[in-house]
């Protein structure tokens, strides 16, 4: 991805005309498939050209939390940390944010009409596409924090950057980053 896309100067509607315009290049070039611009938006962005329409699709990420065992299984994770099964779990699901647009101006109006107000959360490439949690977790992060919240990439200008409606996924309330792997906390 070129750089352009983080260069402030240019107005961010604008910022984010040039990526809609360019994934919706790409996912004419693949029909009927999901085309991310880059692997670090995989989580937070894509887009599908459905040929049998002749229009584009995009799908963004959000976070669910699984609270119970039962709906950690129904999400489909069974990862074993520290020889033990997740308990609770916060994943990004892909969801379909428009209608079915044919060009993207179209696109991004209804994306922008989708995204409006609404709270999200930076994530980065390195991140795994869920967190573990269990009961290691402690209150300054608790999972419902995230619940219903956009998976925003802090490399894509798609969403405003606007204080209030942002929560940092690595760092806690006083900036300081969070340990790579919480369950560790515990064997300490």
């Amino acid at each position: 991805m070129r750089s352009v896309y983080e260069e402030t100067r240019i107005p961010l509607q604008i910022r984010r005309l040039m990526v809609f315009d360019e994934i919706c290049k790409l996912a004419k070039s693949k029909p009927d498939e999901i085309v991310h611009l880059s692997p670090y938006t995989q989580l937070s962005f894509g887009v599908m050209y459905l040929l049998d329409f002749k229009r584009f699709v995009a799908f963004g990420g959000m976070f669910e939390y699984a609270y119970t065992r039962e709906e950690v299984i129904e999400q489909r994770i069974s990862v074993i940390p520290n020889d033990e099964l997740v308990m609770c779990s916060l994943t990004v699901n892909l969801k379909a944010f428009n209608k079915p647009a044919r060009n993207a101006v179209g696109l991004l109006l209804q994306w922008n009409d989708y995204v409006k107000n609404r709270m999200h959360a930076y994530v980065d490439y390195r991140e795994e596409h869920f967190f573990k949690i269990n009961d290691e977790i402690d209150w300054n992060y608790p999972a419902h924090k995230f619940h219903q919240r956009l998976v925003a990439t802090a490399r894509l200008p798609l969403w405003d950057d606007r204080d209030e409606l942002i929560a940092d996924v690595y760092r806690d309330r006083k900036g300081k980053p969070r340990p790579e792997r919480y369950n560790e906390k515990r064997l300490v």
